[in-house]
């Protein structure tokens, strides 16, 4: 975080003429506002190229072969912004990362859990996260896992430091992501907690029963195709996409250090104990062409 202290405003707002930066085009009715031409109303194009040189993702994708790094922000959408890295090219082919977000309250409390609190935080919404490295092919020491067409970039940490100051930098409540795919959200539990008790008693009932017997590649690809079995009621655990929230009100930053909400979790957990049907999942890999790496027979 020395990194973040050290940028000023002048940094996040790098190239920007004097007209963008006029009262008129950053403020409406009191707010920042969001059909400017800046990122989330604050970070200029030019701004978001000099943090990710400052936190060294520019050299680390050198190191990996990917070379003249540019960005392209849309901000068309007043509510959902967009954000394109590029290596070579504006082509979709050379995409390395595509990332959404909105802004604005949100009602966490779909599942009316009575422990959660009342009011609709104010949160940064990850909509969809990429990451990828389009001229690299898929290998044994890094094979495919659910959804990806390329291999990943390994940069994951620092990018969520990033989404972490522009959070704090927005002066909002928390971020918040609702991973489509089990081994996304096991990426995003570091910092952050799932909403429901229940979503996060699986997750670290997963880690406990599967992680120490099998790899994360096997273990996402049996979340993928419902191959994981409950012994305790011999049910299959279907995977569900749920909220994951980086808490930064007090409110939130409590509820998840609550007994209530370390009970449900506890109470959970006592019903959850993970196997893989490797019968069905060898079926299953088979018939879409994926590799086994581990022995099923454990």
């Amino acid at each position: 975080m020395k990194i973040a202290r050290k940028m000023t405003l002048s940094d996040i707002q790098a190239g920007v003429s004097g007209d963008d930066l006029s009262l008129e085009n950053l403020v409406e009715d009191g707010r920042v506002n969001p059909a400017s031409n800046f990122f989330l109303g604050v970070f200029s194009q030019k701004g978001l190229h000099r943090i990710i040189q400052a936190f060294g993702l520019v050299d680390i994708l050198h190191q990996t072969g990917l070379d003249n790094i540019t960005i392209d922000i849309d901000t068309s959408d007043p509510h959902t912004h967009r954000l394109y890295t590029y290596t070579g090219a504006h082509q979709p082919e050379n995409i390395i990362c595509e990332l959404v977000l909105k802004q604005g309250p949100l009602n966490l409390n779909e599942q009316d859990l009575s422990i959660l609190p009342e009011q609709k935080p104010n949160l940064l919404q990850v909509e969809w996260l990429l990451l990828q490295n389009p001229k690299r092919d898929f290998s044994d020491e890094r094979p495919p896992l659910p959804g990806q067409m390329h291999p990943g970039l390994g940069i994951g940490d620092r990018l969520l430091q990033i989404l972490i100051i522009m959070t704090r930098r927005l002066r909002l409540e928390g971020m918040v992501n609702k991973p489509r795919y089990f081994h996304t959200a096991f990426m995003f539990t570091k910092g952050f907690s799932f909403v429901n008790p229940q979503s996060q008693a699986q997750i670290y009932a997963i880690s406990k029963s599967l992680l120490p017997k099998y790899s994360f590649y096997t273990v996402a690809w049996a979340a993928h195709f419902n191959c994981i079995v409950n012994e305790i009621d011999n049910s299959y655990m279907e995977w569900k996409p749920d909220y994951l929230l980086f808490p930064l009100s007090k409110d939130y930053i409590k509820y998840f250090r609550s007994k209530p909400y370390l009970k449900k979790i506890q109470q959970y957990s006592k019903k959850m104990k993970y196997t893989i049907d490797t019968e069905r999942f060898a079926r299953c890999m088979q018939k879409n062409n994926l590799k086994i790496y581990d022995s099923l027979n454990k």
